[in-house]
């Protein structure tokens, strides 16, 4: 096993850890870790992240509907749309995008490099949350023309089937517009929605037929829980506040790394 191999083991564990200890992120530290580490192509490493964030999801989801904080008429109307969407995407769409968008003066705009773009601007926005945190106050919660919702999720459902991410920064704004609850109500039908779009893009991927290399895959989630399970035991012992910031700072990081690699030193 090489050195690169080993530090990217290290970090699926680092993944796990992550999302015991924040409840998210994990999409945001495996895709980079998947591509740069075991060179697995964006378009595929996108559904692996998938099932690796359903598997971390579906702990605090049992969680959760154990202690029925999860919103089911509102994980209906927000969830529907988005669950089709991302199907779609991951079972017709991103596997039939053309692997080369368009070429200008010799520099080529590939599929790959469009997913890991959009996956920096997402970590970008994912950490400016985690860096300027806050919680809606009544005042802010409005209730929106479920029109707009569905609309909503269709495009939360394609976005994130595209960077192969459960979405959850994304979700809850909506949950809270589509019915009068309390943060932790729309946090916990939030986690349900990241577990079932996680798993609905998968088993898009799994039909389309795209080659799965399952002991590696198998591995890395290995790596993962275990990862979890030492991030659940240390998180009521870390200022939650902090680590958020400091994470939020490290992806911003790494959001300006796939940025400059892959179009900045592109162009030079």
């Amino acid at each position: 096993m090489s050195f690169i191999a080993i530090l990217g083991y290290l970090g699926a564990i680092l993944t796990g850890l992550v999302l015991g200890l924040l409840g998210g992120g994990g999409a945001a530290v495996s895709i980079p870790i998947l591509h740069y580490a075991f060179h697995v192509p964006p378009s595929i490493a996108t559904g692996y992240s998938l099932l690796i964030v359903c598997i971390t999801a579906m702990i605090g989801t049992v969680q959760n509907l154990r202690m029925r904080l999860v919103k089911y008429k509102a994980l209906l109307e927000c969830g529907l749309p988005a669950l089709i969407s991302i199907y779609l995407m991951r079972r017709f769409l991103i596997h039939s995008i053309p692997n080369v968008f368009f070429t200008i003066g010799g520099h080529q705009l590939t599929k790959d490099t469009f997913i890991l773009l959009l996956l920096a601007f997402f970590m970008a926005m994912v950490a400016r949350n985690m860096i300027y945190a806050s919680k809606p106050t009544e005042k802010e919660i409005k209730k929106t023309p479920y029109i707009v919702i569905f609309i909503q999720s269709i495009f939360i459902g394609l976005f994130t089937g595209m960077v192969g991410a459960g979405g959850g920064f994304l979700l809850i704004p909506l949950l809270l517009s589509s019915e009068p609850m309390e943060f932790r109500n729309a946090t916990a039908t939030s986690l349900t929605l990241v577990t079932l779009n996680s798993f609905i893009g998968f088993v898009g991927d799994i039909q389309s037929k795209i080659h799965i290399d399952w002991p590696f895959l198998l591995s890395f989630i290995g790596c993962s829980v275990a990862g979890i399970i030492i991030g659940i035991n240390l998180a009521h012992r870390i200022d939650n506040k902090k680590l958020r910031q400091i994470f939020g700072y490290t992806m911003m990081g790494i959001a300006v790394f796939i940025i400059f690699k892959e179009f900045v030193l592109k162009l030079i």
